[in-house]
């Protein structure tokens, strides 16, 4: 992982389920994962708790509306053609590396030549 997984950390797993044969059902079994560690206030749990519940809730809600589903559908599109123009342009960015100091995480900024500023 990129990242350390951190107590206040809330976790969506979505994990492929198999048939017998070992074939790919076509669903996925979805689950949250939180450290028993966490050091959230009951409303700061309480209320990131609704937030994932919130979130992945758009799952039977896209099932069951194809509208819905659509236009997640295309927004998703949208965002994987910004994402591929990105990339077709790479040579036209740059990275820009930070390390703090106190500790051991490097931090990556994919930033256009002109930083934002052009």
């Amino acid at each position: 992982m990129a990242r350390a997984v951190e107590d206040e950390d809330f976790l969506i797993r979505i994990r492929p389920t198999y048939t017998a044969k070992g074939e790919w059902s076509g669903d996925a079994e979805v689950s949250v994962i939180t450290s028993e560690n966490n050091e959230l206030t009951e409303e700061v749990y309480r209320g990131m708790e609704l937030f994932v519940r919130m979130i992945l809730s758009a799952l039977p809600v896209m099932e069951q509306d194809e509208y819905v589903r659509e236009q997640i559908y295309k927004y998703c599109e949208e965002y994987t053609e910004e994402l591929m123009t990105l990339t077709d342009n790479e040579e036209e960015q740059e990275v820009v590396i930070r390390r703090d100091d106190d500790d051991n995480v490097v931090h990556l900024t994919f930033a256009t030549k002109t930083k934002g500023k052009a």
